[in-house]
């Protein structure tokens, strides 16, 4: 007895032990110590933007950042990690209605006309209705950390182990499921689905696209937007960690370790590719992508050729993540509670301002022509109004890499200080790749019921009910 014990401890320490040594590799290289490199400091800036807090709410603890806020009408739903779920007047900020579930939420609220989506970490996908009262659950058998997409009565999910599934958003049922074959060390991702004409879009690890049939879950195909280099599982590593974006006849999609791509959506053959990798995704004003690196420098793509037209570094190492797009300015929040804004043209700081001393989470959210809202770390629900861009005189202005540089057009390269924060190519460069950053290129149950309908008398009712 004593021998078998040792041989499975051996045996056991030999197979996990590698393992988990290389998941903790993983963990260290990409997301152990955020401040490897310390924050770029940052200038004076006299704002030439005026901005003004409208409201602010807090809306509770939370300790995800994933938490997305859902936008519809004059209404935002907001969610914490603990299970509470609000409703808030988009315009004052007042409270509509809250409630509390005895569940944790794993990702925030997604919805349509008539039904809200979450997820819990028990497995299971919610619905319920515009006045919080619950229609239906169901287990998914994984956990998901994604935000659902919801289209023509159908929610679709990503579970972290890359299953897809579709269901009927009236009672819950599953329509189908597709498998996604990934590698044996994948980053953990809450890269959300896109649908566009009746197909569901996603992004794999190892640098794969895929596109799947909406009716019935079938494989359209499946493309390559960059190869694994390297020889160890970790090198090799090259996610799609973000969603991809969808224009018109052309989709986009960028890697964590290699490339950002234009495929043809009809076949996912390959239109251009840039050397340029990105943890966090894209945003697109219809004709530039700004695509945000891992150190936090910010890249403005022609969406046309793939052709860089500037690229920002005023913002490394400040934790920053998507763009949100508003007036003709570029927003993004840091780990200080500094939300800053670029100008879409030439990619020069032109506005920030101090909300608090908590990071700004991922979620920053367009819900006017000139309103956004966005969420911290402490959890306050901060609605931000933001004004036309006044022209100042200031003592100084010249030297301040952060601030407007020059008038020079879109695509007329112009020099800055020899840290090189803030660079605008000229199309015409020979050498234009060599410009990249080369540090940049470096780094890198509910009493077991799998399905259940609620009605407002908290009864349960469906036909599926039998089967469990």
């Amino acid at each position: 007895m004593r021998f078998v014990f040792l041989a499975t401890f051996f045996l056991t320490g030999c197979f996990f032990g590698p393992v988990q040594e290389l998941h903790d590799q993983i963990e260290e290289t990409y997301f152990g110590s955020e401040f490897k490199e310390l924050p770029t400091p940052l200038n004076d800036l006299k704002s030439s933007i005026d901005l003004e807090v409208i409201w602010q709410e807090n809306i509770g603890e939370h300790n995800g950042d994933n938490l997305d806020i859902f936008h519809i009408d004059d209404f935002l739903y907001v969610a914490t990690s603990d299970g509470t779920i609000k409703k808030l007047d988009s315009k004052s900020g007042n409270q509509l209605w809250e409630k509390k579930f005895n569940v944790t939420l794993t990702s925030g609220i997604a919805g349509d006309g008539e039904n809200l989506f979450f997820s819990t970490s028990d497995g299971f996908l919610w619905c319920m209705d515009h006045d919080g009262e619950l229609i239906w659950k169901t287990l998914l058998g994984g956990v998901i950390n994604s935000l659902p997409i919801t289209y023509n009565s159908k929610v679709v999910v990503k579970l972290n182990s890359y299953k897809i599934v579709q269901l009927n958003s009236k009672d819950g049922s599953v329509l189908w499921k597709y498998q996604a074959a990934i590698p044996p060390l994948t980053f953990k991702s809450e890269g959300r689905l896109v649908q566009s004409n009746s197909v569901v879009y996603l992004g794999l690890p190892g640098g794969k696209l895929i596109a799947i049939d909406s009716p019935t879950g079938g494989l359209v195909w499946e493309s390559n937007i960059s190869r694994a280099k390297g020889v160890t599982d970790i090198e090799r590593a090259n996610d799609i960690t973000s969603h991809p974006v969808i224009d018109d006849a052309v989709i986009y999609g960028v890697t964590t370790n290699g490339d950002i791509a234009a495929l043809n959506r009809r076949n996912g053959k390959s239109i251009w590719t840039e050397p340029i990798s990105s943890f966090y995704g894209m945003a697109f004003n219809g004709s530039s992508l700004f695509v945000t690196h891992d150190t936090g420098s910010i890249y403005s793509i022609d969406k046309s050729d793939g052709e860089i037209e500037w690229r920002q570094a005023a913002l490394k190492h400040r934790r920053i993540r998507v763009g949100t797009l508003v007036n003709d300015y570029i927003a993004f929040g840091d780990y200080d509670g500094y939300v800053h804004f670029l100008n879409v043209d030439d990619g020069s700081i032109i506005g920030r301002i101090k909300l608090e001393d908590s990071q700004i989470l991922n979620n920053i959210i367009k819900i006017d022509d000139a309103v956004i809202v966005m969420m911290t770390a402490d959890g306050n629900l901060i609605c931000l109004e933001v004004g036309e861009r006044t022209f100042i005189n200031q003592p100084g202005i010249e030297d301040n890499e952060d601030s407007v540089l020059n008038n020079n057009p879109k695509n007329k390269q112009i020099k800055v200080d020899s840290l090189s924060k803030h660079r605008i190519f000229n199309k015409e460069e020979s050498n234009q790749e060599e410009d990249l950053d080369e540090e940049e290129v470096e780094e890198k149950q509910n009493n077991l019921k799998k399905h259940r309908v609620f009605d407002k008398k908290n009864e349960e009712k469906g036909i599926l009910d039998w089967l469990f």
